[in-house]
C-alpha cells in the first residue's frame, strides 16, 4: 500500500482560494498527490470560483 499525500483546505475565502490554486498548480513539484477543498456555504456567485479551482486540478469535497 502506498501512502498518498492529500492536502485538504477548508474554505475558499481570502486565504483558501489562492492557497488551493497554488497547491494545485505546483502539486507535482511539491510532491502532492491530490488537493481537495470544502466549501461550507455554496452561493450562486461562487460557482465560477469552484469551477476554476476544479479546472486547476483541485477536487471539491462535500457533506
Amino acid at each position: 500500500m502506498s501512502d498518498k499525500k492529500i492536502i485538504h483546505v477548508i474554505g475558499t475565502g481570502t486565504i483558501g482560494e489562492p492557497l488551493i490554486g497554488l497547491l494545485s498548480d505546483y502539486k507535482d513539484k511539491l510532491g502532492i498527490d491530490q488537493v481537495t477543498f470544502h466549501k461550507n456555504s455554496a452561493l450562486k456567485g461562487d460557482y465560477t470560483k469552484v469551477i476554476d479551482l476544479q479546472k486547476r486540478g483541485a477536487h471539491l469535497a462535500v457533506d
